[in-house]
């Protein structure tokens, strides 16, 4: 009995084995035995695992090289970046040619990336808060002085291959607007329309996006220029002479004035409903007593001491620059300075004016800050126009390299404002080119510039924005590691980060987005060396006489105004 009773529990053993990890050799030789997973099972593994490889094939197919594809000239959708490519490359040639690269449009290779967005909180600059407040103030106080900081002429040099609506395009320009310009003169369209390669077209965009004037040349004596007349979006032609129009600081306050004005049909409701708008805008900093010290009291040069607690605008206010100046400084260090963050208790700044008694132009600014050193900014009287002590030297690099970074990679999703989602079918903008390269790939910094941002987001990863002007800001998302903090100066060519695949991301890659005035534009087209100056000997040897003077008077007691 005991027997058969052992016989039994060796059999319920066997059953016990078979149906979890272990497998008899008896059981595996009877031909009643199907294996431990079914059919369904079986084809569900084979199909998840043919699913998975395929998608790996897709998705990493493009972002390595090997060493022997470097070495293969036939790859036209690699390329190598370097200052002196850069350099010699013909603007008649585009980019894509240029070096190789290839859109993405075979979606059988590539898989774009649908979630390099930011929200606009992050995308805002720092001292956006302090600008609009003492922006106010000034206009609220000196109502006779406008700021142009955030309006920026931009030239598109015409590419093979190019059209208006691709230019249009590259700028973030709605199509509506190209509709306004040709239907402001039905003879011109053709004119508009006929580009020639290597032609230069100019563009002024306010920060809105809007654009106020746009240049187009149409033989080698003449342009036409079309300009904004009012708010409603109508503009008007005028035929010149090519280069005649001056695209300067004065040429840019007009434009601004002219657009700005009401539509010769605009109602009284209307009109009312935009000085109500501008009242709120004004309350926003009313519960801060508004008393502007006077600026009748001060000398050719004023000293500007931060007390502890004390903001830059109140310190500076107190001293007896206007707000209308405090604004244009807050404007003249962007990219320098991160009024938000580097300006404490302790520090200083000196403002020096072409006249005597605080009259004129500000013609030396110099910032003293215990986390910074000395930044300074000064006037050259040939062009009107702010520099630092470099700016004007002809060692110095463009305004902007194209990429930033030094190494071989593709694009694997280009900018396309007009992109469309594939499964919601709505319009999902693009608005930086995706270069596949790498995890901790080098990231530099494409020109001088404040760190603005150094964060994360859900859906782009680890991401840096950096500013290098008033109007001018750059983009990186999906980064693996942050080398600079938020109100850090950087150097053109330093390096800011490593590349990765972190947030929402479908494979190793940066997201570089170039923006201007706030609106994301093309960094593959759009023309950034507005920086570089180029003059003569004789120009820059003037310049650099007129800050040996202004670094003496800026230090010189006596042009203080007497207490």
């Amino acid at each position: 009995m005991s027997a058969k009773y052992d016989v039994n529990e060796d059999f319920l053993q066997d059953n016990k084995m078979i149906s979890e990890d272990y497998i008899s050799k008896e059981a595996i030789g009877s031909s009643a035995w199907k294996g431990p997973l079914s059919k369904k099972h079986n084809k569900a593994i084979l199909a998840t695992f043919v699913l998975a490889l395929t998608l790996s094939i897709a998705t990493n197919k493009n972002f390595y090289s090997t060493s022997d594809d470097q070495d293969n000239s036939a790859n036209s959708n690699m390329f190598a970046y370097n200052d002196e490519s850069v350099a010699q490359i013909d603007d008649s040639v585009p980019l894509t040619q240029a070096y190789g690269i290839t859109s993405n449009k075979d979606k059988n290779q590539q898989m774009e990336n649908y979630d390099d967005s930011l929200p606009d909180a992050d995308l805002a600059d720092s001292d956006a808060q302090l600008d609009s407040e003492v922006s106010a103030l000034a206009k609220k106080i000196d109502k006779d002085q406008s700021s142009d900081i955030e309006t920026k002429w931009v030239t598109e040099s015409v590419q093979r291959g190019d059209n208006i609506s691709s230019l249009f395009e590259d700028l973030n320009i709605p199509a509506s607007t190209l509709m306004a310009i040709l239907d402001t003169d039905k003879t011109l369209a053709k004119r508009i329309n006929s580009l020639k390669i290597g032609e230069n077209l100019s563009f002024l965009v306010d920060g809105k996006g809007e654009l106020l004037v746009f240049i187009k040349p149409i033989s080698d004596k003449e342009q036409l220029r079309f300009y904004k007349t009012d708010k409603s979006g109508n503009y008007t032609v005028v035929k010149e002479k090519l280069g005649s129009y001056e695209m300067d600081d004065d040429a840019t306050s007009q434009a601004k004035l002219l657009a700005s004005k009401d539509a010769p049909n605009a109602t009284t409701a209307s009109a009312s409903k935009t000085d109500k708008t501008q009242d709120n805008k004004v309350a926003a900093v009313k519960d801060e007593p508004v008393q502007e010290m006077s600026a009748a009291k001060r000398g050719r040069l004023v000293l500007v001491n931060i007390g502890k607690g004390e903001s830059f605008s109140a310190a500076a206010n107190r001293a007896g620059i206007t707000y209308a100046e405090i604004n244009k400084i807050f404007q003249m260090f962007k990219g320098k300075i991160q009024f938000s963050r580097n300006i404490r208790a302790g520090d200083s700044m000196r403002v020096l004016f072409t006249d005597s008694k605080g009259k004129g132009k500000i013609c030396a600014v110099e910032f003293t800050l215990s986390r910074g050193g000395k930044v300074a900014s000064y006037l050259n009287t040939a062009d009107g126009k702010y520099y630092d002590e470099r700016g004007l030297k002809p060692a110095r690099s463009a305004g902007f390299t194209r990429f930033p970074f030094h190494s071989r990679v593709r694009v694997t999703s280009p900018f396309n404002p007009s992109r469309l989602h594939p499964v919601t079918g709505r319009v999902r903008p693009h608005n930086g080119v995706d270069f596949g390269m790498p995890v901790g790939s080098l990231v530099s910094a494409p020109s001088d510039g404040v760190v603005d941002k150094a964060g994360f987001s859900r859906s782009a990863g680890y991401f840096i924005v950096l500013r290098h002007s008033s109007t001018v800001s750059t983009v990186y998302m999906h980064l693996s590691k942050l080398s600079v903090r938020p109100g850090q100066r950087v150097k053109q060519g330093a390096v800011i980060a490593r590349s990765g695949n972190t947030g929402i991301s479908t494979g190793p890659h940066l997201h570089y987005e170039v923006r201007i005035g706030g609106r994301a534009v093309n960094p593959l087209r759009v023309k950034l060396d507005n920086q570089r100056v180029e003059l003569n000997s004789k120009s820059r040897k003037a310049f650099a006489a007129s800050i040996k003077k202004y670094k003496r008077e800026l230090y010189q007691q006596s042009l203080m105004a007497k207490r």
